[in-house]
């Protein structure tokens, strides 16, 4: 976006709890995460801002926002898709999927099973792309958005107050927290448990109370939400994959000359490849964080996860891909032979 359409905006103090780089550039981004500036998603976007100005010579500026102080991530989705205070966000795969139907995809539990296979996906070469990766763009394009850049992958445990889940028949009659997904209700559901819907900031009380007995939920998450206090055992089943997307203006950007976009991307690349890393670090503390409150940490087998892929993978895929047109049919085809011959 051209610098002299954005100064109004970028004076009336709009950008709290950001960082700016510099206010000489040619196009000006504002990309904005609900994560903290310290977070692994935080540190990223901080390394795509220094990259992006040294790369274009800072010709093209970001502007950016960490801990939601421009909205939540449904509202930082919208505002991307419109591009006029905020030109990026980055949304859960989840989120997505309520504006570009085709992310429904990445709700399938087991389709992703590893964080190496998330990275040879989105970036095969090094970079950001593949006949995945294509479609996906093309689809996004429609909704006025582009992908900018894949973090790696997280997954889901299932992480519990009291009872230890160790096969699908633990899961019995147990009270589950649950996020707004069609999808993860109807796993929760086929495994013979009861789902309440609540927001995340409600989960530590709810789970202090009994209202609820567990969760499904990446350790990484639990933890940042101090969710580890309050728990008694987490199984890492990989129980579905989480992913966290970066998400651009696609007008904004495509107002940006090739060169520009070429280096700009450069940049988004290397912010995640450079810092793949903290995300494994932050696992390995936070299960460490796990185990110093004295909570079973569980690492299921191959067969223990077979048992639960056989129970929840036909009726989520089913209900992720309903109403899928034909261009979002094609690409989940393409999707699952990429992943079959990673």
């Amino acid at each position: 976006m051209k610098r002299t359409q954005l100064v109004k905006v970028l004076t009336t103090g709009l950008l709290i709890g950001s960082s700016a780089m510099t206010f000489s550039a040619d196009y000006d981004f504002t990309i904005a995460t609900t994560t903290p500036v310290n977070s692994p998603w935080g540190k990223t976007l901080s390394s795509f801002q220094g990259l992006v100005s040294e790369y274009t010579n800072e010709q093209v500026n970001i502007n950016a926002s960490f801990g939601g102080a421009l909205g939540n991530d449904t509202q930082l989705l919208q505002k991307a898709q419109l591009g006029s205070t905020v030109q990026g966000a980055q949304s859960s795969g989840a989120n997505l999927g309520s504006v570009v139907h085709a992310f429904k995809a990445f709700d399938v539990p087991y389709i992703i099973n590893s964080v190496e296979t998330s990275t040879k996906l989105f970036y095969p070469n090094g970079s950001l792309g593949g006949a995945a990766v294509d479609e996906l763009q093309s689809l996004m394009a429609k909704k006025n958005l582009r992908l900018l850049y894949v973090m790696p992958f997280e997954f889901r445990g299932i992480l519990t107050t009291e009872k230890e889940v160790r096969t699908p028949a633990d899961m019995q009659g147990l009270k589950i927290r649950v996020t707004p997904s069609e999808v993860e209700r109807n796993m929760i559901t086929e495994l013979g448990s009861g789902a309440t819907t609540l927001g995340i900031s409600e989960v530590y009380t709810a789970l202090q109370t009994g209202t609820v007995d567990g969760l499904a939920i990446p350790p990484i998450t639990a933890v940042a939400f101090g969710l580890h206090e309050v728990a008694g055992n987490i199984n890492l089943l990989n129980f579905q994959p989480h992913g966290s997307f970066m998400t651009v203006n696609a007008r904004a950007w495509n107002k940006m000359p090739a060169d520009l976009q070429e280096k700009v991307q450069k940049a988004a690349d290397e912010a995640v490849l450079e810092n793949a890393h903290v995300f494994r670090s932050e696992l390995t503390t936070a299960l460490s964080k796990f185990k110093s409150q004295g909570v079973g940490v569980i690492t299921p087998s191959e067969e223990e996860q077979a048992e639960f892929a056989a129970i929840i993978q036909g009726p989520a895929t089913k209900i992720a891909t309903k109403g899928f047109n034909s261009d979002e049919t094609h690409f989940f085809e393409t999707l699952k032979s990429t992943l079959d011959n990673i």
